[in-house]
């Protein structure tokens, strides 16, 4: 194959040699050369481009950083957000006169000791709940912290979970269930509550914001305060947030207590609305 070198005009003087190449020949014979001759033109400057663009990606001829994967009719892939921030009683009750200031006590920070699955191993999740507020359904945890939820959560402790759409979690990247706790009446001091999947890289957040929230800080209350529910009993609602089904694990840490809850979670029967039920497989 013939290189071509770019010094004004040889590169046009080159190309109409070859075209020109063949002259005198049969016409046939000319026609193949001439279709021969093209093709290596054409070879020649698509291997040009190639090697122009390899270098200027590689800055300086060193190998290139691959780009973001782009889908067909949308923009440049991005990361999904982890779970962050949550860390203040703010986050969860807002800035209102019934919330406090500042954040759990450090103690509360227990390490997490939550298990670790293997992928495919079994889910052996929490115990049946049991009704423990009369306010409320069954619920699940050794207390004096219980997590409850729709359909019959409080007593498979199995947590159907819906995709994001217009109607739950729109422009979110996380799915999600309606994730409720309710506090003995005996119990006021600060929570703190964390989770993540137990068989893989996935996490589990909280609230029903874009990004979730990596952790729940609820302040301490008595009968009056913020979450209070009809007997003394402290309640709040929320959300776990979540992208695929799994094991997963709740971390649910008082100034007395320590606590896991287990459960399983799977798609809903429609993935997009609140049907209480899983998706067959």
């Amino acid at each position: 194959m013939i290189g071509f070198v770019r010094r004004s005009g040889e590169h046009w003087r080159r190309e109409a040699m070859l075209i020109g190449f063949g002259a005198g020949l049969s016409r046939p014979l000319a026609d193949r050369v001439r279709r021969a001759a093209s093709l290596a033109i054409l070879l020649a400057l698509a291997g040009a481009g190639c090697q122009s663009a390899a270098r200027s990606a590689g800055g300086g001829g060193g190998t290139s950083t691959p780009r973001a994967t782009r889908v067909s009719g949308a923009g440049p892939a991005v990361p999904v957000p982890a779970p962050s921030g949550g860390g203040t009683y703010a986050a969860f009750c807002g800035a209102g006169s019934g919330c406090p200031r500042g954040g759990v006590p450090t103690a509360l920070r227990r390490p997490m000791h939550l298990p670790h699955l293997a992928a495919g191993a079994r889910c052996a999740v929490s115990a049946p709940g049991r009704k423990v507020d009369p306010n409320e359904g069954a619920a699940i945890g050794r207390g004096p912290i219980y997590a409850l939820s729709l359909g019959a959560f409080g007593r498979t402790a199995v947590l159907p979970f819906v995709l994001p759409s217009r109607a739950h979690f729109g422009g979110s990247a996380w799915g999600g269930q309606v994730l409720k706790w309710i506090g003995t009446p005996s119990y006021h001091g600060p929570v703190l509550i964390r989770g993540r999947k137990l068989t893989g890289p996935d996490g589990l957040g909280f609230g029903g914001g874009k990004v979730p929230l990596a952790e729940m800080d609820v302040p301490p209350g008595r009968a009056g305060g913020v979450g209070l529910n009809p007997g003394g009993w402290r309640l709040w609602s929320g959300y776990a947030r979540l992208r695929s089904p799994g094991c997963y694990g709740l971390q649910v840490d008082g100034t007395t207590f320590s606590e896991v809850i287990i459960f399983r979670a799977c798609l809903s029967s429609n993935p997009i609305l609140q049907t209480g039920r899983c998706k067959l497989p």
